[in-house]
């Protein structure tokens, strides 16, 4: 995986860190290397700190019409929105989620699971799960291949190994068509999971509400929206249920707390999406502890060594789970101090390889 961090440094000496995702760490980093270059960081450099955020969103509605404000352009606005958020709390001394408001100081996380279920036997996958079981966790989101019968064949025997107190989800990555997610929708309600997640693509709502209207278990989108107003219009035209934003994709830690509370008072289930790094990962944690109705986080596992080498006192390596749950950083701003020599060594890699 390759991953896309941003750092502002201001005149005092103050440095805050920010990370964008485009659902599995970040798949064209220059590209948004070059957004942050040319259109995010001339709004904000130079200005107070105290209005940096209302320059980047200036520049976000000024250039809507040209730049839009989806994938790229709203995955690169929300490194810069995180940095920024990480220098305020820094400078006020005080954690991001103290800031607007901490309810929360440790927060259940559901195990993010990368290998498809079709590649293995359900023993296979209930090894891997192992570690996290052991700490606690209850909850498990599987990925559904192209094979997908076979994917759901193994996910049941999966199921039936695993205890009743462990809730499986599903994740489908936009692979399907209509008719396929239907299927599968059915076919998951007989095994019984929490959501099936993006079965067709996120920006087809007409589908999306053609699985939803079909569909016996919650249907779940967020990662690839961009912006509380279309999570809301989203849930309004489609009737989905399960909303998942993700701080370092929908336009920073506020655009993601504001779509977590809209939704939430509309019904719907928020569970938070992660597939990056430690900056990521701190990021939605504030944002899931200043905000009562989210329900989990999740936990891509997989990337355990990874939060350990970058954030070593973190607290987000697997180790650090006790029942279930993780640690909200209490730290000034994300609360979390990151290891620059390993970040530098690692952009020096990308550019060398």
């Amino acid at each position: 995986m390759t991953f896309f961090v941003v750092r502002i440094e201001t005149d005092e000496g103050l440095v805050g860190w920010g990370e964008s995702c485009d659902c599995f760490g970040v798949s064209h980093p220059q590209v948004l290397q070059r957004i942050v270059e040319t259109i995010w960081a001339p709004a904000v450099e130079g200005a107070d700190l105290d209005v940096a955020l209302v320059a980047l969103e200036k520049a976000h509605w000024a250039t809507r019409r040209t730049l839009g404000d989806q994938f790229a352009a709203g995955q690169s606005r929300s490194a810069v929105e995180i940095a920024l958020q990480d220098l305020l709390g820094k400078r006020d001394g005080r954690s991001i989620s103290a800031r607007y408001g901490r309810q929360k100081d440790s927060l259940r996380i559901y195990g993010g699971n990368s290998h498809f279920l079709e590649t293995r036997e359900a023993a296979a996958h209930a090894e891997l799960l192992a570690p996290l079981l052991e700490r606690g966790v209850g909850i498990f989101k599987l990925r559904i291949g192209l094979d997908w019968r076979n994917a759901l064949r193994v996910l049941a025997d999966l199921r039936a190994m695993l205890p009743d107190t462990v809730e499986l989800t599903t994740d489908a990555s936009e692979f399907f068509t209509v008719a396929e997610s239907i299927e599968i929708a059915k076919r998951l309600g007989d095994i019984g999971v929490g959501w099936l997640e993006e079965p067709v693509q996120s920006y087809r709502l007409g589908a999306i509400r053609q699985v939803v209207a079909a569909s016996p278990v919650p249907i779940a989108y967020g990662e690839h929206f961009f912006g509380a107003e279309y999570a809301l219009d989203a849930m309004e035209l489609t009737g989905i249920s399960v909303i998942q934003p993700d701080a370092s994709i929908i336009g920073g830690i506020d655009e993601a707390r504001r779509t977590a509370i809209a939704a939430g008072s509309r019904g719907a289930r928020v569970v938070m999406h992660l597939h990056g790094g430690p900056i990521s990962i701190s990021a939605n944690a504030h944002v899931a502890a200043s905000t009562g109705n989210v329900d989990v986080i999740e936990y891509p596992f997989h990337l355990s060594p990874v939060m350990k080498r970058v954030a070593p006192t973190g607290g987000f390596d697997i180790e650090s789970i006790v029942d279930g749950r993780i640690a909200v950083p209490t730290g000034p701003g994300l609360g979390v101090e990151f290891d620059t020599d390993v970040i530098d060594a690692g952009h020096r890699a990308y550019l060398d390889s």
